[in-house]
């Protein structure tokens, strides 16, 4: 019998209440903006009677940079932000139309486990029109989405007015400067006191309730250098708050622009190489602390580790690189290994060597001797898993006594961290070769990134423990990187001067 492909289904959105008039001026207001930009061509393309899309290229000055209204249709004040923003900031607007009442996805793809997962045989079975929208991207960008910046609304019924923010390919320092330059854009513009003030929540400087990972693992946000997803809170949506709120997002974005084109050199940044299958980010050391580095691999299929490595890397000051994408969604229902130069098929549970897979795990190697800057001495690959409860290190070039000092600088940090700290798991740590482990690596060891530095930890963190909530992810955080702290000075490598805790 032939397998199904278990599809994914949106759920039904809450739409903001719009009385007439506002539809209507909102409607005016849009024809207005389109009357503006005349002079610069605007396209449409029509998807298997499913909806369309309209769309500007940007001018030279903005190339690479798209304003992004995924739900025009049903909410039609944000493709009017995008087409305002658009005219003011040279930037291009694609905006989409009649998807989202049909629950047909546009900024992300179908997930898929499996590569005997069939696609729709017909159009009124498509869960997704990710594949045209980013054709759409790339031809209005040359190839290069440098900067996606994605409008929606946020429902009234969540009875919150912050602005809601999902930022890729920033640092957290970058994104700190991103918060602070809207406060900036938004007390310098002139309107109404209600929009005057308008606040965000921008993730990952404060995470909210909002998730949306197929987003930032598979969708837009992985596929552009960098991006913002934007909530825009529906009571601000209206004809009355709409061009104020144009001129600030607008500001705003030029603002951002500064740092997309690398014209701010005073905050570290990360380098970003994106591939056919997904991207890898390093970030460079913020302390010039050469030989060392911290890798999530896995990035989007162990979802939670591209995040915390970016935070490890802040908290140590190393480097980090961290991979997305290279799941079964983008590889046809194979992983993508990554840190080895094979991949799997989660039926048979067996790996297998490829070109694809050996071309992508080279170039994961060679950037992270790049981000070491020369000899790779000590390497940590962090993961997740979900088979057990227990943080499980398996490790190169370590002895027993080594992972016994280890593994109590882990307790001591732990035990402190849980003080005051109720509901969290008191989560155990093994380490090679002190402990027998579950998960040792042995393919990274033999053929993978583990074989190329001298030292190595592979660290598998617990799903249903360490990493169960927000509040227990953060603590972890904080104890592996007391852990990494001791292990750059227990093994003799630290080249320069760790942070204290």
């Amino acid at each position: 019998m032939a397998a199904t492909l278990p599809f994914v289904f949106y759920p039904a959105v809450q739409l903001p209440m719009v009385s007439f008039a506002n539809w209507l001026s909102i409607c005016i207001w849009i024809v207005a903006v389109a009357g503006c930009a005349a002079k610069v061509p605007v396209h449409s393309v029509e998807v298997d009677d499913l909806g369309r899309f309209e769309y500007r290229e940007p001018n030279p000055g903005m190339s690479g940079i798209v304003i992004g209204a995924p739900h025009g249709g049903s909410a039609p004040a944000t493709a009017a932000l995008a087409q305002f923003i658009s005219e003011r900031t040279g930037a291009g607007f694609i905006v989409a139309y009649g998807f989202q009442s049909k629950r047909i996805s546009v900024e992300e793809p179908v997930e898929r486990s499996y590569w005997f997962q069939r696609t729709a045989a017909t159009p009124s079975q498509r869960r997704s029109v990710f594949a045209e929208f980013t054709t759409i991207l790339k031809r209005m960008t040359h190839g290069s989405i440098d900067f996606y910046f994605g409008i929606r609304h946020r429902p009234a019924v969540e009875q919150d007015d912050r602005m809601q923010v999902i930022a890729s390919g920033f640092t957290v320092e970058e994104a700190e400067v991103i918060k602070e330059s809207f406060a900036a854009a938004r007390d310098r513009a002139v309107g109404l006191p209600a929009v005057e003030k308008l606040s965000i929540s921008l993730d990952p400087v404060e995470p909210f309730s909002w998730r949306e990972p197929g987003l930032l693992h598979h969708g837009i946000l992985m596929l552009a250098e960098r991006g913002l997803s934007v909530r825009v809170p529906a009571r601000f949506l209206t004809a009355e708050h709409v061009d104020v709120l144009g001129d600030i997002l607008s500001a705003w974005i030029k603002e951002i622009e500064h740092l997309v084109k690398g014209k701010s050199r005073s905050l570290p940044q990360a380098e970003i190489t994106v591939m056919d299958l997904g991207r890898i980010d390093m970030i460079p050391s913020r302390k010039a602390i050469t030989g060392v580095v911290i890798g999530a691999p896995h990035g989007s299929y162990d979802e939670y580790t591209a995040e915390l490595v970016k935070q490890l890397g802040l908290r140590t000051s190393l480097a980090t690189v961290i991979a997305r994408g290279f799941t079964p969604t983008e590889a046809g229902g194979w992983r993508i290994n990554v840190n080895r130069p094979s991949e799997m098929s989660y039926v048979s549970k067996r790996e297998v060597n490829s070109l694809r897979s050996r071309k992508i795990f080279d170039a994961f190697k060679q950037i992270v001797v790049h981000a070491a800057g020369g000899e790779l001495r000590l390497y940590v690959d962090v993961h997740q898993y979900g088979t057990d409860d227990t943080i499980q290190i398996a490790t190169v070039g370590v002895d027993s006594q080594q992972a016994a000092r280890i593994k109590r600088v882990f307790q001591r940090a732990r035990d402190r961290l849980l003080m005051g700290n109720a509901g969290i798991d008191r989560v155990e740590l093994l380490i090679e070769p002190l402990d027998s482990i579950e998960i040792g690596a042995w393919a990274a060891k033999y053929n993978g990134i583990l074989a190329v530095a001298r030292k190595s930890l592979h660290i598998e963190l617990p799903l249903q423990s360490a990493l169960r909530n927000q509040k227990s992810r953060e603590l972890y955080t904080k104890a592996v990187s007391e852990l990494l702290a001791f292990v750059l000075h227990e093994l003799g490598e630290s080249a320069d001067s760790m942070p204290s805790h």
